[in-house]
């Protein structure tokens, strides 16, 4: 059986990973409470005890707010943490698989265009800007896979979808942003995204990693209460209108559209959207 070093694997993805990976690897995992990615010298000695084939990294501070006013952290745990892991990697010739995100764009591509893995990342928030740093050291690792993904949802943690299915308990309406697009993500999706590359070991570099088609957040929030059977009205508003009614809140991207072909080149083909929707919420809603 292959080692597996699995960093975050106590975390929304990390959690629902580790038990996959189970079944076929030897999987040591890590949490924030056993081990500090941030320290160098805990990461290499980490990886020396386990000697893994893979390290994959599903650690990350994600709150997008809170990057910009935790700019130290948000850097620490996303960028420089990253190298550390990469370092570690590299140390014991393990394969490196580290999750990113569609914030390393600036997301102002017109609607009708998507981002594709070989056009040039621009960060409009410290999120975005940490997180590329993070893209910058996992390739020093040499043999590495980045992850980018999106707008992930799923069973063990706080996410978009659990926040729409609490507020309409005690709402007639809710009021979501309409005009900004990408594909909702579930992180089964993204589990079987990460056993397909390590079982093809595709050639190293970056990969789009979202499920099929795209949406705004309104439409994505429509579709939940449509299978959720929850009559709740939902009003398209403008991230203008959004940003008068939360001005303390952070830029978020008007399009967030990644390119999946690149993926399905190599026979990972991940399922639309609606679908992956459809199969939490039979689990989400039990």
């Amino acid at each position: 059986m292959k080692k597996v070093l699995l960093i975050g694997a106590d975390g929304m993805l990390g959690g629902e990973l580790r038990e996959r990976l189970e079944k076929n690897y030897d999987v040591t995992g890590t949490t924030l409470e056993t081990l500090d990615i941030t320290d160098r010298e805990a990461v290499l000695a980490k990886a020396e005890e386990v000697k893994p084939y893979f390290i994959i990294n599903c650690a990350a501070y994600t709150n997008v707010d809170g990057c910009e006013i935790n700019t130290d952290l948000a850097m620490a745990v996303n960028g420089t943490a990253v190298g550390n892991i990469a370092e570690a990697a590299k140390a014991q010739d393990a394969t490196f698989i580290h999750i990113s995100t569609d914030y390393v764009f600036p997301g102002n591509l017109p609607v009708d265009q998507i981002y594709t893995e070989d056009m040039e990342p621009a960060p409009v928030s410290a999120y975005g800007r940490t997180k590329l740093v993070g893209e910058e050291n996992a390739a020093k690792a040499e043999k590495y896979y980045i992850l980018r993904t999106a707008w992930l949802y799923g069973l063990g943690g706080k996410n978009f979808v659990k926040t729409m299915l609490r507020l309409s308990k005690d709402r007639d309406e809710l009021t979501v942003v309409d005009d900004q697009h990408g594909s909702p993500t579930s992180t089964t999706t993204l589990c079987k995204i990460i056993e397909g590359i390590m079982e093809k070991e595709p050639e190293y570099g970056v990969y789009h990693s979202t499920n099929e088609g795209f949406t705004t957040w309104c439409r994505f929030t429509r579709k939940i209460f449509e299978l959720a059977n929850i009559s709740t009205n939902v009003k398209a508003i403008t991230s203008k209108e959004y940003k008068e009614m939360y001005p303390q809140s952070s830029d978020r991207p008007s399009n967030s559209q990644l390119s999946k072909e690149k993926l399905k080149n190599v026979g990972i083909i991940p399922e639309a959207w609606e679908v992956a929707l459809e199969e939490y919420l039979k689990e989400e809603l039990k």
